[in-house]
């Protein structure tokens, strides 16, 4: 769009200077605001230079049932000497969740005016306006000592809190890179801890936790919805579809939400007045959808805030309630539930506070939330049923011994014989069927562990602590219990009663082969293989190298985690030391083995540089690690039955081979 308009007025409201070949990572800061949204723009523009504009954006999202519409503006001087060199470029990065719509316009001193950007939430996606999650505009030249004057026209959704920022194309790279990987990172982590929880629950079949996991994929979609990942990947030509799946998120969380509270209000699955109470919320959940149907707009949204404020109230309480119900509850289950309480109460109050002070952004305070309920009610949760095995436990032994009491002071032999047979017979039972599902939860737990491990170099060092003391706790109540349900668990117990103290530091190399079961029920070596190549895959073909693989269908009776392990730290070092060519994991059957191949095209070793780096501490100068990876792996190797090997010639790269006795 071009057109001529006149200057008007010299009171500049707002202004900054751009410093040479940088741009502004926090332009928010420096505009103005008019809430204003029946003026033109050439009025915005002369309204600007009047000095009518202010520093605080008023538009409030409940005057009327449509977004509310707001200007902002800003004086721009690119501070660069001007020496005859070329103009700079810069483009526009607005991050603002859900907006409606969004014009942006560039007016130079001459009166020629540049319109950047033109979105609609209405239009169909157009993947040059995004950059990952931001609205981006097209690169815009500003010449040295030139001033110009940026006007945006916001139409907001359920948000007003925003950022904005300049950056110049290589600015622009480097964020979206680093923003792409943080996203990927989470969700990768919030699907991997679902999975794990759903899978966990459906074995113990307690139908509150399954409840519980399909809440929290409700919000996972309702997040995934706000970044735009819905309208990018399942429905970018049918933008009609915005409002009826964003508000079908809305309301289905607060829907499940007052089901689970429902549910959980029961008195031995007899209904309360109490437990309709709540699941008649429910319903009304469904009706504010249909109505959102018929009238979208703020105050369908406003209804949905208060259904999901209620909604986590009730939560919270029923939770409660429920576990006194089922059993004392774990003083560790306690402490973790109170500390996600405090700190979900302290995002939220920093997501409100934030919308003015701009603290934290939105989005990432949405993902916080989510994610410290996730762990939290994970490891609540867990923590509760294990401590319900130990009460159920303590209740048969005291049957037990009830029985051999009245065995006995009992005449009738043969009947008191009976009663003890069948209790007895009930207690194995129920040893094997926890025994039983404390094995499959180790399985998910090894896999979540893996794939956080995987993601942990993007993860904030404080974040990474509290997801790795998480896990290690589930962990040792899994390993503590298999140990206590174990039929010879009375040989080990001078060994290792308390399996946390057993866990090492974080940190430091973990070595499974004294901890692992004693028989190892074969599996395809196909499933290390294939894990391993998605772990690793991303890095590689950042670095511009292929990640190859060549599967097999042979068994073998290793233990998973300490082949993963070993496999892991090979790959990872073919990727890291490899910066041209390709990295290929591979087998093939020799005989009575396999022989696992891991081979890369990096700068090789001789043999004196394999003799050092296979002792522990051992590393090149060049090295960032703590010259531990080889070390375990041979350690590994040598301590189940495994025979590794290292052929390496300087210049044409390295091949390890890993022996693997197939099973029998």
């Amino acid at each position: 769009m071009f057109f001529v308009l006149q200057f008007a007025g010299t009171a500049w409201a707002g202004s900054v200077e751009l410093q040479p070949g940088r741009g502004i990572a926090d332009l928010k800061h420096s505009l103005t605001y008019l809430s204003d949204p029946s003026s033109s723009l050439g009025q915005i523009l002369k309204s600007f230079r009047a000095g009518e504009f202010q520093a605080v954006l008023e538009a409030s999202a409940l005057d009327t049932n449509y977004a509310p519409e707001a200007w902002a503006a800003v004086r721009i001087l690119n501070a660069t000497l001007d020496d005859g060199r070329a103009p700079d470029p810069f483009v526009l990065v607005l991050d603002l969740p859900l907006v409606s719509e969004v014009d942006a316009y560039v007016v130079r001193d001459s009166g020629f005016t540049e319109s950047l950007l033109n979105y609609s939430i209405f239009e169909p996606f157009i993947p040059e306006d995004h950059s990952v999650t931001r609205l981006r505009t097209p690169v815009f030249e500003i010449a040295p000592q030139e001033e110009i004057t940026l006007l945006v026209n916001f139409k907001f959704g359920p948000f007003q809190s925003f950022d904005m920022a300049l950056e110049t194309p290589v600015e622009l790279e480097a964020s979206a890179f680093s923003s792409g990987i943080s996203h990927t990172a989470f969700y990768a982590f919030a699907i991997s801890c679902l999975v794990f929880f759903f899978g966990f629950h459906v074995a113990m079949k307690n139908w509150i936790g399954i409840l519980y996991a399909a809440q929290f994929s409700v919000g996972l979609g309702f997040i995934a919805y706000i970044d735009g990942l819905w309208f990018r990947f399942f429905f970018p030509d049918t933008p009609d579809l915005q409002s009826p799946v964003g508000f079908f998120f809305l309301y289905a969380l607060s829907g499940t939400g007052f089901l689970i509270s429902g549910r959980s209000t029961t008195i031995d699955g007899r209904e309360t007045f109490f437990s309709l109470a709540l699941t008649s919320l429910a319903g009304l959940s469904v009706i504010g959808f249909i109505v959102s149907l018929l009238s979208p707009g703020t105050y369908a949204a406003f209804v949905g805030y208060v259904l999901l404020a209620l909604m986590f109230a009730s939560v919270f309480l029923a939770g409660s309630r429920w576990r006194r119900d089922q059993g004392e509850i774990h003083l560790t289950s306690m402490i973790i539930s109170g500390l996600g309480v405090l700190m979900v109460v302290v995002l939220i109050a920093v997501m409100v506070i934030g919308s003015q002070a701009e603290i934290i952004p939105v989005s990432t305070s949405v993902k916080g939330i989510f994610t410290v309920l996730l762990i939290t009610t994970m490891t609540g949760l867990t923590g509760h049923i294990i401590n319900l095995r130990k009460k159920h436990a303590s209740a048969v032994q005291a049957e037990l011994a009830a029985l051999d009491a009245e065995a006995k002071r009992s005449r009738e032999l043969l009947e008191t014989e009976r009663n003890y047979t069948r209790a007895r017979e009930l207690a194995s039972l129920r040893q094997r069927q926890l025994a039983t599902a404390s094995h499959d939860l180790k399985q998910p737990i090894t896999s979540l562990r893996m794939n956080v491990d995987s993601l942990s170099e993007h993860l904030d060092p404080q974040v990474k602590q509290r997801l790795t003391e998480a896990f290690d706790y589930m962990e040792a109540l899994s390993n503590d219990y298999l140990k206590e349900t174990t039929p010879n668990r009375a040989h080990d117990d001078d060994a290792g009663s308390n399996v946390r103290e057993a866990l090492p530091p974080t940190g430091e190399p973990r070595n499974n082969a004294t901890s692992s079961e004693d028989e190892q029920e074969p599996y395809e070596i196909s499933l290390v293989i294939d894990t391993v190549q998605q772990m690793f895959n991303e890095e590689a073909i950042s670095k511009g190298l292929r990640l190859r693989r060549v599967s097999s269908s042979q068994k073998i009776a290793v233990p998973p985690l300490i082949l993963m392990r070993i496999v892991s730290n090979l790959v990872s070092n073919a990727v890291k030391y490899t910066q041209t060519g390709a990295v290929l994991l591979g087998v093939r059957r020799a005989g009575d083995e396999i022989e696992l191949n891991v081979l890369d095209t990096g700068p090789g070793m001789d043999d004196s540089e394999i003799a050092a780096f296979s002792q522990a501490y051992n590393k090149g100068e060049n090295s960032e690690g703590h010259g531990l990876g080889l070390s375990v792996c041979f350690e590994l190797s040598k301590g189940n039955g495994m025979d590794l090997e290292c052929r390496s010639e300087q210049g044409r790269g390295t091949q390890f081979v890993l022996k693997i006795p197939l099973a029998a």
